[in-house]
């Protein structure tokens, strides 16, 4: 729910992150080889916190990293020592700018799992000690189709600040939690309060951008529909092509798989926690030699059944937040949009 909201210009939406930027540990989307990956900044120049979403990869390893230690063990005579691991990098108070929308509700999507039946402090802590600056998006990108899904995008309250476009080149600094509104307390010199004047313009910005959606899905029918076809021989001609890379998972803010690996040097060790995906032919291998998903579809299968039918039965919510970045980075061009659409069709 909106607390408050200022009005500025391009320069003062500058002057802004640079004052967050000089007071704060912040990381922003930083360009390399024509993809965009959230680094931690020290200058605004360095930045593009307006970076296209189909080129931006999701914030996802600022709160669960794609490799991170989780213990150190040295084994003695008399047994094995366990010691925890060095100091959270992520875990400090930080401000995260140009993240879009989407990737902010999928921290909302994730907190589900992560405060289920085992609290990752961790990750809480990284929530807990973030401020997120978001800039709603213009216009929907080729693969986006985050308006079609269960949440609110208009009156989005996982992000912190919200920036918006406006029209005459005027910028919209709209504070969208309570956390939000006490940071900007510290920065509205020089912003002008525009509560109340701006209700309508927001309103025909997000119209404009919601108009703007090529891919449009009636949700609750994709979920009803898979829900009852699980043995359709369908998902073996949507994941005919499918090349197993696991990119999809790996830029898919939400996706949460993860691996245990050991390091050992002779009697001392470092155990990690790594991404993993259910796509992996051994994900599901065990001991004994035996795996339940041996073929490709059975493994697209489920994770179509994760992100539309598991999950929200689970947790109230879907597994996708329509993003469109899988899509985006997949090299053979799945989409997940098509596939549950054609699978529940």
């Amino acid at each position: 729910m909106s607390v408050e909201i200022f009005v500025t210009d391009k320069a003062g939406l500058q002057k802004f992150y640079e004052a967050v930027i000089a007071k704060n540990e912040t990381y922003a989307p930083v360009e390399k080889f024509g993809k965009y990956d959230f680094k931690r900044v020290t200058s605004l120049s360095t930045c593009n916190p307006d970076s296209p979403i189909a080129k931006t990869m999701s914030a996802k390893p600022l709160f669960f990293p794609r490799s991170a230690k989780i213990m150190k063990y040295t084994a003695t005579s008399a047994g094995t020592d366990v010691m925890e691991t060095d100091e959270d990098p992520l875990a400090g108070k930080r401000v995260i700018i140009g993240m879009k929308h989407c990737d902010a509700r999928s921290l909302q999507v994730l907190d589900k799992v992560y405060n289920w039946d085992f609290i990752d402090t961790d990750y809480q802590k990284r929530r807990q000690n973030t401020i997120i600056i978001s800039t709603r998006c213009d216009k929907a990108e080729i693969h986006c189709f985050c308006t079609s899904l269960d949440y609110d995008v208009e009156n989005l309250d996982a992000l912190d600040i919200l920036i918006v476009n406006g029209k005459d080149e005027k910028i919209y600094i709209n504070a969208r939690t309570e956390k939000g509104g006490s940071f900007l307390k510290e920065y509205i010199a020089g912003l002008t309060s525009a509560n109340g004047a701006a209700d309508g313009e927001l309103k025909q910005q997000y119209n404009a951008f919601a108009a703007s959606f090529r891919l449009k899905m009636n949700y609750k029918e994709v979920n009803e529909k898979l829900a009852k076809i699980f043995d359709t021989p369908e998902f073996e001609n949507v994941s005919a092509n499918c090349v197993s890379c696991n990119t999809c998972a790996f830029v898919c803010p939400t996706c949460h798989c993860f691996k245990i690996s050991d390091e050992k040097v002779r009697d001392t060790g470092v155990r990690y926690k790594s991404y993993d995906s259910c796509n992996n032919g051994y994900f599901t291998l065990m001991a004994g030699g035996h795996n339940p998903r041996p073929a490709k579809y059975r493994r697209w299968r489920q994770r179509a059944m994760h992100k539309f039918v598991y999950y929200k039965e689970r947790f109230g919510e879907n597994l996708c937040v329509g993003c469109g970045k899988c899509t985006t980075s997949c090299p053979v061009n799945i989409s997940i949009f098509e596939v549950v659409n054609q699978v529940a069709q």
